[in-house]
């Protein structure tokens, strides 16, 4: 088939996940579980149950000061941003300030206009390759993507409706289910996807930026390139709390135009922070530094 655009990726990694999970649910799309987990005092984590759910999303990192609010990631779909601003709300009332974009990936960005639309006075933080990232890689070809993966869905429908792929050949029954599944995930998202509108960050960054919140000191830092060539991660160095974005993920690295020269160096920056919690932008959160020097130790071949 042809080359797919970055849902279709996605989704075409959730399935190898699947698969190896020796997934056999009934096709349809099934909306996806989350937890709101309490990292420290004020600190708080939306996570996305299963990392590898349909469609895969970025979880979010809550700060809650004193006056207002921090959030680290807005998600990929603007209904998923609702539900995490929901959830906040059951936590505190106090306004969001800023939303730091940990990368240009859509998973981590597209529900920044609806914390616009909640917050009117929130501010964007990103490091300032992923802004022109974002421009360039997310919003100009944004209608052409959807449309790309509304021609894929109805491609991949053909395909169950026939038992056969794009070339002809027989569908194994486990591949038809799952193209199934995909189809039912691409019908219930895409109108969501339709819903995006562009809200690129207006506060850049090129090593570091400190935000002081009160009592609570929050640094945003670019520790160098690995999963994007703009990968920020926000550290609470009293609460010793990293949000590592998509530098660091559960259970395998996200590795989509990367820098796997870097990446390692990048891991031992992040492992040097000293932090023992660290909020993963995919996965349950890691309460020691085992799993990074596994990840680093698995990039460094």
């Amino acid at each position: 088939m042809r080359p797919l655009s970055r849902l279709a990726a996605a989704a075409l990694a959730a399935w190898a996940g699947a698969a190896l999970a020796g997934d056999g649910g009934a096709a349809g799309y099934r909306p996806k579980a989350w937890d709101v987990v309490t990292l420290a005092e004020g600190v708080h984590g939306f996570v996305w149950r299963d990392p590898l759910a349909d469609p895969i999303e970025g979880n979010a990192l809550f700060i809650v000061n004193e006056e207002d609010v921090v959030v680290v990631d807005s998600g990929l779909l603007p209904s998923s941003a609702r539900i995490m601003a929901a959830e906040l709300a059951k936590l505190t009332a106090r306004p969001v300030r800023y939303v730091v974009n940990t990368h240009w990936h859509n998973d981590h960005v597209g529900g920044n206009a609806v914390y616009r639309e909640l917050w009117p006075a929130v501010e964007f933080i990103a490091h300032e390759d992923t802004r022109t990232d974002i421009l360039e890689q997310v919003y100009a070809p944004m209608a052409s993507n959807l449309e790309a993966n509304r021609r894929a869905t109805e491609a991949y429908a053909k395909s169950v409706d026939s038992g056969a792929d794009g070339d002809g050949k027989p569908l194994a029954p486990a591949r038809r289910q799952r193209l199934a599944e995909v189809v039912a995930m691409y019908r219930a998202v895409l109108p969501d996807l339709a819903l995006v509108k562009p809200m690129p960050p207006g506060v850049t960054f090129r090593d570091r930026l400190v935000l002081r919140r009160g009592e609570r000191t929050i640094e945003i830092l670019w520790l160098g390139r690995g999963n994007t060539r703009g990968d920020a991660v926000v550290f609470l160095p009293r609460e010793r709390i990293v949000a590592t974005g998509d530098l660091l993920v559960w259970p395998v690295p996200f590795m989509f135009g990367s820098y796997h020269v870097d990446w390692p160096d990048t891991l031992g920056q992040l492992d040097a922070l000293g932090a023992d919690t660290l909020f993963l932008a995919h996965g349950p959160p890691q309460r020691d530094r085992a799993y990074l020097r596994q990840g680093r130790a698995l990039l460094q071949f």
